[in-house]
């Protein structure tokens, strides 16, 4: 008898194109090449992408067996569909694996009675081993397996060691397992992952990436990597995810890195690889980010932190590098004309609200002028942070809110009515709930007044000529509540902390428009929206001015302060624009910014100039064009402001 496989790895759609299915393809690529009768079983092609619980149904209405490969964004709909297989046939064969398959199986398995069995840590040779014994009952005894027998004893096995010579995994892209999926599909635009090693070193306790155990990195074969690069070129794949969890930690990732460079040199793919960079290593992370930019294969460099607190870090056993090395580095990607962007999480345990502002103020000064990514914290479930004792040390709450994609289509939300969700931590003992809302919204008001350049080049210079903190001019502005006298910057504040209340009532982490993109939006950028629409952005840099010089304090700065708010203001990327502008300065507040942005020292004294802000550059744009051409594809290398060159030999025209 020949059995019938399906399987289910449900992906994200990103700009309309979706992930080939990687994880179950390893599986059955595996399968075919390991397995003791290989010609028993014929495998459907997979779910992997999100389809009509109905369809999903159909599709797999003939299977005998089906493969699930779960995670946060697919779970729910993942166990709708096997609930339902097995209301229709209960002979069907559930099993379930993949990174949010918890390890501590039993109360999950009866929970949900109709999963058969969780497949733990890598999968290749347990389920090759499964199918092997299918339909014998020996599959239980497998490595690796959890379950429930007929009489409701839980049986469980110990997992196998880490594969250590990975080289001996077929790759499911050479060996054809996604022909016939690409066939039967045509019109897909198709993204890739793609592993060139596996295994982390490091042990994150919010981290699931192995199961938080720190493990050997295991290397694929380089002859099979430059096959899979120009597997991708061949078939037009134009993204790579690049699964390592430290690209950049190993030697060899230079070479890699010139491999695909060449390949897209030959045959215009891939596009991009986007790659997750190892925290050590830092001369030769830095050569590679650059070459990689440089190569055209990404848009900005990743330099994470995830918090600059001590006791946080501790807490969630992580080492960052060192501060000296963050600067250099940041220096000479910004030299190198390379946007960065770094990482702090939101509600960590051991971090507060005053350690938060520190973190912020701490990577600006150090030179983070592009991108700090504020991501909220989500406790996964093989992680350290999700077990008892972990939650109980640290007093941990949570809410269950929606999943949606940053710049994520409302489209793309699910018709069933089954909805994917996170369990978002809210509160902890040192961070309670009434500061986690303020430090959300701290990060708002510091993603829209500084990472999206709203008042970046007064903010700095101010900062570099008093050295007045970051946090506290950001803190400052937060701070106003006055509709009378503020109302712009009062209506934003109540944005900002309106949209922080509403995540722990469990709403979305991300603010809809429908009139903008019918996308889901960032905070800080949905403000930038909102005030263009409202036609509100002189007001709002009228209130800028009187309420940084009011925080400041020293009359001899009034002057500066508001023609570099002018500045900004002028320099902003707007829609419908054309022609350039000359701006007049009684200072040089461009060359001061510049040399800001480099960490330069500069003399703080009157020089009368005119700049001439190059508009034309830039292509005229229309709101929606703008909002999705500037705003939201220039998230990353935070594109907002139009470049501007020195007039010299011309009278002077001041600045109105």
């Amino acid at each position: 008898m020949k059995y019938q496989v399906g399987s289910v790895q449900i992906n994200n759609g990103f700009s309309g194109q979706y992930y080939l299915p990687y994880s179950i393809g390893t599986l059955q690529a595996y399968f075919m090449e390991f397995s003791k009768n290989p010609k028993k079983f014929e495998f459907s092609t997979p779910i992997y992408k999100r389809l009509l619980l109905n369809e999903c149904l159909l599709k797999l209405s003939s299977d005998d067996i089906v493969l699930f490969s779960i995670y946060v964004w697919n779970k729910n709909i993942s166990l709708k569909i096997a609930e339902k297989l097995k209301k229709i046939d209960k002979k069907k064969f559930i099993v379930f694996g993949g990174p949010s398959a918890p390890d501590g199986a039993e109360e999950f398995l009866r929970k949900y009675k109709y999963i058969d069995c969780i497949v733990h840590q890598e999968g290749e040779r347990t389920i090759t081993s499964i199918l092997d014994n299918y339909p014998n009952e020996e599959w239980r005894k497998v490595s690796g397996v959890s379950s429930i027998d007929s009489n409701g004893k839980f049986i469980t096995s110990k997992c196998l060691p880490k594969l250590r010579d990975i080289t001996v995994l077929p790759s499911p892209y050479l060996t054809g397992v996604f022909d016939r999926t690409m066939k039967e599909n045509p019109n897909e635009r198709w993204l890739a992952s793609w592993e060139t090693n596996r295994g982390c070193p490091f042990s994150c306790a919010y981290c699931d990436w192995g199961s938080a155990i720190a493990s050997k990195v295991s290397r694929m074969d380089m002859e099979k990597l430059e096959k899979e690069l120009l597997w991708f070129a061949k078939n037009k794949i134009e993204f790579i995810y690049v699964c390592d969890a430290n690209f950049g930690m190993l030697p060899r990732d230079m070479e890699i890195s010139k491999m695909a460079i060449k390949i897209k040199k030959k045959y215009g793919y891939p596009h991009v690889l986007s790659v997750q960079t190892t925290k050590n290593a830092r001369e030769r992370s830095y050569n590679i980010q650059k070459l990689l930019y440089e190569g055209g294969m990404h848009k900005s460099v990743n330099l994470a932190m995830q918090s600059m607190s001590a006791r946080a870090l501790k807490e969630i056993k992580r080492d960052n590098i060192s501060l000296s090395d963050y600067k250099d580095l940041q220096k000479r990607f910004i030299s190198d004309g390379i946007p960065t962007y770094s990482d702090l999480i939101i509600g960590l345990p051991g971090d507060t609200l005053k350690s938060f502002k520190n973190s912020v103020n701490e990577l600006i000064s150090i030179g983070q002028h592009y991108r700090i990514q504020f991501n909220n914290l989500s406790i996964l479930p093989n992680a350290e942070m999700a077990t008892p004792e972990y939650l109980k040390r640290n007093e941990i709450k949570t809410a269950e809110i929606p999943i949606v994609n940053m710049h994520g289509s409302l489209d793309d939300e699910p018709e069933d009515g089954v909805k994917e969700s996170q369990e978002m931590v809210i509160s902890t003992k040192d961070m309670p709930i009434n500061d986690w809302i303020k430090t959300r919204s701290f990060a708002n008001i510091t993603e829209f007044y500084y990472f999206n350049k709203m008042l970046q080049i007064p903010i700095l210079l101010i900062n570099k000529i008093t050295k007045i903190k970051f946090s506290d001019l950001f803190q400052n502005l937060y701070s106003v509540n006055d509709e009378k006298n503020f109302p712009i910057i009062t209506k934003l504040n109540t944005l900002f902390n309106d949209h922080s209340s509403g995540i722990i009532k469990g709403k979305p982490e991300f603010i809809h428009s429908n009139k903008w993109h019918n996308i889901y939006w960032p905070p800080g950028e949905f403000a930038m929206l909102k005030l263009f629409e409202n036609k509100e952005l002189i007001q709002f840099y009228n209130e800028a001015k009187f309420l940084l010089n009011k925080f400041v304090n020293k009359n001899y700065l009034t002057e500066y302060i508001n023609q570099a708010v002018d500045f900004n203001h002028a320099s902003l990327k707007k829609p419908f624009l054309k022609k350039n502008v000359i701006i007049g300065l009684d200072y040089d507040i461009p060359l001061d910014y510049k040399k800001s942005l480099l960490d330069e020292k500069f003399k703080f004294q009157k020089k009368q100039c005119k700049y001439e802000i190059k508009i034309n550059k830039e292509k005229t744009r229309d709101f929606l064009q703008w909002s999705q051409e500037v705003i939201w594809y220039g998230h990353r290398r935070a594109s907002y402001l139009y470049d501007s060159t020195l007039i010299t030999n011309s009278s002077y025209i001041k600045s109105k």
